[in-house]
Formats: C-alpha cells, structure tokens, sequence
C-alpha cells in the first residue's frame, strides 16, 4: 500500500513555527535597534545590506547563484532552482552590529561608539508543483538612527549661546510573498512586498543663558513620518551545464515604489519666567513618498562539488527619490559591486574541517547622499562558515563583515564598523511516498 504523508510531522510543526514567527516578526519589526550612524539621517534611512548569514560570508551575492539552497528575495526567480520538489526551505537569522564614528573639527578629534541589532531576516520557501515554487520573507530595509549636536554664540543681544539637536530613529521593513517558475534551464519569479514602518526627526533647540525677554529655555520640534505601501520585484534566472559545473546568469530590477505617508508635527517650547510651557499641534499631513528602482545583475560558477564563486552589480536611481513631491539636488545615484566565493562544506569527509563550508567576499558601494557634489563611498570585507548540524540536512551560519563608510576629509564624518550574522537553516521532507508490503 503506498501513501503521501509529512514525515515525523516536520512539516506542521515547521508551518506552526513559521506562521508564529512571521507574525510575531512583523509585530516586532519596528523595534529594530539600529547603531547610530549619519548615513542614515537622509531620505526614508539608510539601506540595510541582505541580511542572511550565508550570504554575509561571501559579500552580499545572491542574485545570479542558481541549484539548492541558493535562494534569496532580491532575486525571485531563484525559488525555482534552489528548493526541492518535496521538501521545505526555512532561514532565520540575527545580527549584532558595532561601529564607531571620528571626525575631525576645528582641531578636536570627536569619536562615538554604539551598538545595535536585531533580526536580519526570516525566509520560508516551498513547492506548489514542480515547476512553481512560493516564498515569504521578512526583512528590514531600511535604518534611521543618528544624532547631531551644534553649538553656537550669536551676535544678537540676550541669546548667547544655543545649542542644537537633531536626532533620528525608525525605519522601513518588508514583508513579502514571491513566486518563481521554471521551465528547464531558464526560472522567472515575482515579488510582492509590503514596506511599513515610521521615522521620527526630533529638533532641539537649548538657550544656555535665560537672558532673553521671554526667558526662553528650549524648543522642540517632533515630526513622525509613518509609511506604508507596496512593491514590486521581479527576476530572471539562466543557468547553463558545463562539463564540470554550471554556469548562472541572473538579474531582477525593483520598480519604483510609491509609499503612502501621514505626517505629523508636535512643538513644545519652555521657559523660565512663566509658569506655564506652549505646545502647538500640526494636523497630520497625507503625501507620498516615491522610493526609486534598482537593478541588479549578477553571474556565478558552481562546480557542484567543491567550491562557488560569484559576483553582484547593482544600480539604483536615487536621484529620481521624491518626498511629498519634492526632490533633492544633492541625491545621487548609486551603483555597489560585490563579489564571493564558498568553499564547500564534505558531509562524507572524515576531517572535521572539511564538513564545514567557508566563504570570503566583499563590497564597494556609493551612497545617495552626496558631500561637496561627490558620492560618499563605502567597502566591506566578509568572512563566514556553514557548520552542519548533525544527522540533518540544517546548518548554522556564521557571517562576519568589517566595514567602512566616508572619510575624514573636510569635516566629513568617517565610520568603522562591525557586524556578526548568525543564522539558522533547514531543509525539510513534507510529502514522500511510504510503501508498506
């Protein structure tokens, strides 16, 4: 007698587990700590690399890496090639970043450190036939946390010495739901994201002497962005068999994205010669904020056997960014490429080391804020392992990226920082067919 089933009931406990984490993920999503960084003070934030663990170790390339487990949402149409016919694909992962800013200004050399982290991602990926294959995914996209301080003495009669504020927190994340399908070498796939989130500004304003008329104290200004919309992400796949490997091609481009915004503005402001402080209230103002496209290209070699290697390019139009119908001249289109290679890991090795996969990469990317009409420029360097878990088909992933943003030319502020991936993924068996004489 011969009948389906979901082996050692894997797959409801894994579908329990994703539909808890998912919702629970979004819940939390919001309350992403991010370092601070002031690279992240301009438009909707600054953009958060991929965040998967695996794809950490070997610079960030995703897009044209084609065959099992190789899948990733910035390229839709790689469901079909990197997931089983009968089994289910699910990856969680985490990270912890550390940096640290200098500058030097007027003499002095200003430094500041911090830390932060969250959840990089969370994927789940499996077959609806054997030529279409579904995922659903959640991730940040983008980070706001920054503070600036200036002091100043004016001229003017009763001011004196102010000091001004101004600081960032918040944030975009992505839920979305992709399909991909396949036809022999070739793979095609959509995505269907939904980008939520909100970034508050807040303006202060300290008079450090009350020798003013109205013995003003402070003034504060609190603006609350909260965004939410949909996207659209789509990916082709070629991957053609060598004699010894294969070789893949692929690209997806991210169509320009309109977010729907509501804004609102709260202002306090105190003082010492009265007893009561004023408040004023903004009425919450609807726009839209338009998020513009980017593609990527990338191409790999898999020998199927011992080792990959690969590259990314991406180009994004940020200039073409509006905010409530507005642009900004110091806006830049930006351009990163990325490249890594994986050594992989033997399950049948008797050598411990070589049952664990390596990975080396890195990266140079521009940001869309310019300084002086040039790009602000950045690189990364990566490492990474995949150590297999026992008597299964998950592996842990460790992903180490050490990077630098800016420089400390003309004021300008320069970044080191850190950060630590880790990540869990497994492979799972739903329908087989069990035979019983």
């Amino acid at each position: 007698m011969r009948y389906w089933t979901i082996t050692n009931k894997t797959g409801c406990v894994l579908v329990a587990c994703v539909c808890f984490f998912l919702l629970g993920g979004m819940r939390k999503a919001e309350a992403q700590s991010g370092v601070v960084s002031p690279y992240s003070a301009f438009g909707v934030g600054r953009e958060v690399p991929y965040l998967n663990a695996r794809s950490m170790g070997m610079g960030g390339i995703v897009v044209g890496l084609s065959g099992h487990r190789n899948v990733s949402p910035l390229n839709p149409a790689s469901y079909c090639m990197g997931v089983d016919t009968l089994s289910v694909m699910f990856d969680i992962g985490f990270y912890l970043n550390m940096n640290s800013l200098r500058q030097n200004t007027d003499g002095r050399k200003l430094r500041n450190q911090s830390t932060g982290g969250g959840l990089g991602n969370m994927e789940f990926y499996f077959p609806v036939f054997k030529w279409w294959k579904m995922g659903l995914y959640l991730q940040p996209y983008t980070e706001v946390a920054y503070v600036t301080s200036n002091f100043r003495t004016h001229d003017t009669a009763g001011i004196g010495l102010t000091q001004l504020m101004h600081e960032g927190t918040g944030g975009l994340n992505r839920f979305g739901w992709g399909n991909s399908f396949g036809w022999g070498p070739v793979s095609v796939g959509v995505n269907l994201n939904y980008q939520f989130g909100s970034i508050e500004e807040l303006y202060s304003l300290d008079f450090k002497n009350d020798s003013l008329t109205s013995g003003a104290v402070s003034a504060n200004v609190l603006t609350e962005t909260r965004l939410n919309g949909l996207a659209i992400d789509v990916g082709v796949l070629y991957a053609q068999p060598l004699k010894q490997g294969c070789l893949s091609i692929g690209a997806s481009y991210s169509l320009a994205a309109k977010m729907y915004a509501r804004r609102s503005t709260l202002g306090t402001a105190a003082y010492s010669t009265t007893v009561k402080d004023t408040a004023f209230f903004k009425p919450q103002r609807k726009g839209e904020i338009v998020i513009p496209g980017k593609l990527r290209v990338g191409v790999s070699y898999d020998d199927h056997s011992d080792w990959l290697v690969g590259v990314d390019f991406t180009y994004a139009w940020w200039s073409q960014y509006k905010d409530y119908g507005q642009t900004y001249d110091y806006f830049r289109n930006t351009f990163q490429v990325a490249a890594g290679i994986e050594l992989k890991n033997n399950f049948q090795s008797t050598s411990v080391m070589r049952r664990v996969a390596y990975r080396l990469g890195g990266r140079y990317e521009t940001f869309y804020a310019d300084y002086g009409k040039k790009n602000l420029a950045g690189y990364a360097i990566n490492l990474g392992v995949g150590i297999p878990v026992r008597r299964s088909r998950s592996m842990i992933n460790i992903g180490l990226e050490y990077g630098h943003a800016g420089s400390l030319k003309a004021g300008q502020i320069a970044e080191n920082y850190f950060k630590i991936g880790l990540g869990f993924s497994s492979v799972e068996t739903w329908f087989v067919k069990r035979k019983y004489d």
